[in-house]
């Protein structure tokens, strides 16, 4: 700048010269004739001339010396500007870079060295297009082409280098061209700023914002909308067009009252939108009605934030859930806490409340009032052979037949698994009851037709109990038509029953029953008899049947009989058959510890613990932990155990022959499976029935069913074990037909443990001969 300044200095030495040459020649021309004017002594001429000589000598010495000093101050004016402009380059805070019209750079000052990590001898070998990032050259180059081309005067962008080191870094560049001068090329001025931690914020700033609308735009069940204070629409996510039905196109831009709001609450909104932009207080969250595209109403739980903008009107955002589901599983839940969902009818807490309320206005009137229990007889059949689909399928068939028999003075309900309950009114005596029973079983004599399956055929038994007559709350009807319901089953099934005291007594009687077996169990008031099984040829013990006792302190000795049943029915079968099945694995184990024979023990199980889909773990699980070898386990099954699906029962079987466990059929000759399915089954030994063997010595058709039996034994390749043998005859017969083992009191009642324990340790003495004929018998 100060070059710019003193410009003017550069012609004054021009002048000058001029001005010194004007001079001379007035000098030279003017001054003899001055001097002639003044004297014409030519001593005194003379030495004017010298005078002049000096005056002209010192007027042109003080004349170049003014031009040399102003020839100096050009100079120092130079060399100062070149020194401002080399600190202004070098101390800039700015990177400054001087480059020629291909880029490469002629000159940088130490802050673009600085920024782009390299030293000054590497820059200037390179070229701006070998530090600039890939994907902005293009753009550099283009604006750089306009500039070179005259276009533009100069260019400014944001632009992504590469440092020494790798790392990249945001910068703004500005570009300028210097043009020609005295003969000097034109060349690029290149400023450089570095912008990186802006930039970092404005990527995060945006990311934030791409984060903030990509969640708000992407909450599938969570609408939200933005409005300016006038109600203008100026956000609309995807979860609004789902559930007001405009798209963002179409709600962009318009106003909020036309939108959504009906037409009752527009003045209230109105107000609310302006109140929350005056005060920046939210409308407190509530739950509205609001409109579709359609028209139709949609309930939302609304809540609102107001958000201040700088030098601007705030904005208002609305969030709204959408609660139609949550209205929906209301209803649906409201719905399940009365109704099953299955038959659509009522269900057994429905029924209660209904009973009860019914109750007391019959009470009030003196009307008399039935309650029908029904339950469908076998059902489980009908699951375990078909499915629980069909299963189901039959239930909802059951249920609208049986709503031909319920009115409006009538209630019908389902009270779980195959159990339905009818209520009547106005039956004043038992032949109108027995009427309705026999009108409602009849009703199950044509068959229910199952898509896939065909007809199927199934029975129902009744239990009924009336108030006045035979009890005065709903609590005690419901169980008097159990208790009704159990003798009608106990008879047979597929008919029905009358509540009486008796039958009470009898449901009583069962409940503390069921209550004590389960405190046995808990007090392990359960233990297991040994029953001998002897070998026909040798004599000897082969092995012996576990039979669960129940040894009462009160009552003593309850036979297996009355609770095994009960067991049954309630469940406890499972823990009682675990507890048989420890038994035998960790008592035998114990046995073999202590030295005494190795014998196979048998155990019962029922079909209820055969048919859990855990029994053959839970059976590998008690091997392993007792050591009791597999192949001295015998599993005892009966035919109905077999009844379920064919593939399961034979895969379950299997997978317990894998493990090494022996398999039996007990009871043998009284189930319903054909031959073509039993051969089929991985079985090792056949059991005849005690039914067959009792009168074997006085009935012929028992002594040829049980050769049959022996004789398909052997064609199935399996043993034969005859039970209930308890006479000399019997044992003579067996014998005779070929029957490889048997049990029973010929030889030995079941024995407690201890006195099993006796009698091996009596046999292990014994010499290997065959067994005489009643010699046994002491035993």
């Amino acid at each position: 700048m100060k070059v710019t300044r003193n410009q003017p200095l550069l012609f004054i030495p021009v002048i000058g010269a001029l001005l010194y040459l004007v001079f001379g020649i007035s000098w030279i021309s003017f001054s003899d004739a001055w001097l002639l004017f003044i004297s014409d002594d030519v001593q005194q001429l003379s030495l004017l001339q010298t005078y002049k000589g000096w005056a002209f000598v010192t007027i042109s010495a003080l004349f170049v010396g003014f031009l040399l000093r102003i020839q100096q101050r050009i100079v120092d004016s130079l060399s100062h500007a070149e020194h401002q402009f080399q600190a202004t380059f070098e101390h800039a805070a700015a990177g400054i870079a001087h480059l020629n019209e291909c880029g490469q750079f002629l000159r940088v000052n130490q802050e673009f060295c600085r920024l782009l990590k390299y030293d000054e001898s590497t820059l200037l070998n390179r070229c701006f297009q070998d530090i600039t990032h890939p994907d902005d050259l293009a753009h550099d180059e283009t604006q750089l082409q306009a500039l070179l081309h005259g276009d533009i005067d100069h260019y400014s962008l944001e632009k992504r280098y590469i440092t020494y080191d790798g790392q990249l870094l945001w910068a703004r560049l500005s570009v300028a061209l210097v043009p020609q001068y005295d003969q000097q090329p034109r060349y690029l001025i290149a400023v450089v700023q570095d912008i990186s931690a802006h930039k970092q914020a404005e990527l995060q700033l945006q990311a934030s914002e791409l984060r903030f609308r990509t969640l708000l735009d992407h909450t599938p069940s969570i609408s939200v909308q933005g409005y300016q204070p006038d109600g203008t629409t100026i956000f609309w996510n995807k979860a609004s067009e789902t559930m007001y039905g405009y798209t963002q196109k179409e709600a962009l831009g318009r106003n909020l009252l036309d939108l959504i709001i009906p037409p009752a609450m527009k003045n209230t909104v109105r107000d609310v939108v302006s109140r929350m932009a005056r005060t920046g207080i939210p409308q407190a969250p509530e739950e509205l009605r609001l409109q579709r595209k359609d028209g139709s109403e949609i309930p939302v739980y609304s809540s609102h934030a107001v958000v201040p903008i700088p030098m601007q009107e705030p904005q208002i955002f609305c969030i709204d859930i959408d609660l139609s589901e949550h209205y929906r599983q209301e209803r649906q839940l409201n719905f399940l806490s009365r109704y099953d969902p299955l038959t659509q009818l009522a269900n057994r807490q429905h029924f209660n409340q209904e009973l009860n309320r019914i109750l007391r206005q019959a009470q009030e009137t003196q009307q008399p009032l039935t309650v029908f229990l029904l339950d469908l007889d076998n059902f489980k059949n009908i699951n375990d052979s078909f499915g629980h689909a069909t299963g189901d399928l039959l239930l909802q068939q059951v249920a609208q037949r049986l709503q031909l028999y319920s009115q409006e003075t009538r209630l019908l309900a389902r009270l779980g698994g195959d159990e339905f309950a009818l209520m009547y009114q106005g039956l004043h005596d038992e032949q109108a009851e027995i009427d309705i029973a026999r009108t409602i079983m009849n009703s199950f004599q044509a068959p229910f037709i199952i898509p896939d399956h065909g007809p199927i055929l199934i029975a129902a038994s009744i239990g009924i109990c009336a108030a006045p007559r035979h009890m005065d709350n709903a609590e005690g009807l419901l169980q008097g038509a159990d208790a009704a319901l159990y003798k009608a089953k106990a008879s047979g099934r597929n008919t029905f029953s009358l509540y009486s005291q008796d039958l009470a007594d009898q449901v009583r009687e069962q409940l503390l029953l069921e209550t004590r077996l389960r405190r046995a169990l808990d007090e392990q008031h359960l233990c297991c008899y040994f029953q001998p099984q002897v070998d026909f040829q040798s004599g000897r013990m082969q092995g012996a049947e576990l039979l669960v006792r129940w040894i009462d302190p009160e009552q003593g000795l309850i036979p297996p009989n009355h609770f095994i049943p009960l067991a049954e029915s309630c469940g406890l079968i499972h823990r009682i058959g675990q507890l048989v099945l420890e038994q035998a694995c960790f008592v035998g184990q114990h046995w073999r510890q202590q030295g005494l024979p190795d014998i196979r023990l048998a155990i019962n199980v029922s079909s209820q613990q055969f048919g859990q889909a855990q029994f053959q773990t839970l059976v590998h699980d008690t091997l392993m932990h007792s050591g009791f070898p597999p192949h001295l386990l015998e599993l005892e099954i009966t035919e109905s155990a077999l009844l379920g699906d064919e593939h399961s029962v034979i895969d379950t079987m299997q997978q317990l022959r894998n493990l090494g466990v022996r398999m039996a059929i007990d009871d043998f000759g009284t189930g319903y499976s054909s031959l073509s399915y039993l051969k089929r089954l991985p079985l090792d030994v056949l059991k005849i029935d005690k039914r067959f063997v009792d009168d074997l010595e006085f009935d012929e058709d028992d002594q040829q069913i049980s050769q049959a039996i022996i004789q398909l034994a052997k064609i199935m390749k399996l043993s034969v074990l005859a039970e209930g043998v308890e006479t000399a005859a019997q044992w003579s017969i067996l014998q005779s037909l070929g029957c490889d083992s048997y049990q029973g009191y010929y030889y030995s009642k079941p024995l407690p443990k201890d006195e099993f324990v006796l009698l091996l340790q009596q046999e292990s003495r014994q010499p290997n001969t065959p067994l005489q004929e009643g010699a046994s018998t002491s035993h």
